[in-house]
């Protein structure tokens, strides 16, 4: 009995940690071995056990077919309680429509996965304002080609994701009242909550092992009439004249 006490508390303590690694993909270690992660992950693997007990006090077991080996309702028993006991916390008997909060067993995990949102938002935010892994860079020069770097990396980019990242770029750009330092710190956190300080950190320093763009040699035939109508009509500079200045691009290179 007390193996599969212990097989039971394995298998909830495993249900309630692939929760949270899911739950929290950038920091998976550090929401389950936070005080808050592992008392989620506690009162999983107490349920699983309690529901085992249960079912061994009302003597309910499982019909495995003939020559089937002891241990096989053992096992069966096991993994009923582990996943029954999930399944049970997790469900809701009614909807509070006027506020839509789930009434039932739901609302114990539900609670404390919000004490373990707390806790991770502190650790991201202590985290993220720690280091200045943008030095180096502006806003104005650099947020574009680090938002396209960025989106690019990762495999799936959702829309909203997308459209909440232009629509801070834009209120940014319209903000008089914040340096080009500041803007960068906002946009560099948000650009860190969607990929990841670690992604975010790499794209900063290839933007800055990144040479800025000279001047391109252009052919002698096109300066020479481009230097001919400067001096001749002292005209201001053109189109292309213009496009050959030194600001940073993002380049489209191979390795992308």
């Amino acid at each position: 009995m007390v193996a599969r006490m212990l097989f039971a508390a394995l298998l909830g303590a495993l249900i309630g940690g692939a929760e949270l690694v899911g739950r929290y993909q950038d920091k998976p270690a550090a929401a389950v071995f936070s005080p808050s992660g592992l008392l989620y992950i506690a009162v999983n693997a107490s349920a699983s056990t309690a529901a085992l007990i249960t079912a061994e006090a009302m003597g309910w077991g499982f019909a495995l077919p003939a020559g089937a080996p002891a241990i096989g309702a053992a096992v069966a028993q096991v993994m009923a309680a582990a996943v029954g006991s999930a399944a049970i916390f997790r469900s809701s008997f009614m909807i509070a429509q006027d506020k839509g909060v789930s009434i039932g067993p739901i609302l114990l995990l539900s609670g404390l996965l919000k004490i373990v949102d707390a806790a991770m938002d502190r650790k991201r935010a202590l985290s993220r304002l720690s280091t200045n892994d943008l030095a180096g860079l502006s806003f104005a020069g650099d947020h574009a080609a680090l938002a396209e770097l960025c989106s690019h990396a990762i495999r799936r980019y959702e829309l909203a994701e997308a459209q909440r990242l232009g629509e801070l770029a834009a209120d940014l750009r319209a903000r008089d009242d914040l340096t080009d330092a500041d803007k960068l710190d906002c946009f560099g956190l948000e650009l860190s909550r969607l990929v990841g300080e670690r992604a975010l950190r790499k794209a900063a320093e290839r933007l800055r092992d990144r040479p800025e763009l000279a001047e391109a040699p252009a052919p002698a035939a096109v300066v020479e009439e481009v230097v001919t109508a400067a001096a001749t009509s002292g005209e201001e500079e053109s189109e292309f004249a213009s496009r050959l200045g030194g600001s940073r691009r993002l380049a489209r290179r191979s390795e992308y």
